[in-house]
């Protein structure tokens, strides 16, 4: 399992910025789970059969649906 925590600019934990990228990332067909003890996680787990082209696709779904939410 991997995680992204998600923090605002001063460093505060930012739960909204997680619910976003994980409905982001869904609506573009990756599923992302959310925790952590502020739900600003955003957690993979990725199978351990994950090929090189799935990691790659996977990656640039969740750059693009973080930098969406960060703008």
């Amino acid at each position: 399992m991997v995680g992204v925590e998600l923090v605002g600019p001063g460093g505060e934990p930012d739960p909204a910025a997680a619910v976003a990228v994980l409905e982001g990332a869904r609506e573009r067909g990756l599923l992302v789970g959310k925790g952590g003890l502020y739900g600003n996680v955003i957690r993979l787990a990725p199978p351990m059969t994950l090929t090189e082209d799935e990691l790659e696709e996977a990656l640039a779904v969740l750059r693009e649906t973080i930098a969406e939410v960060a703008s």
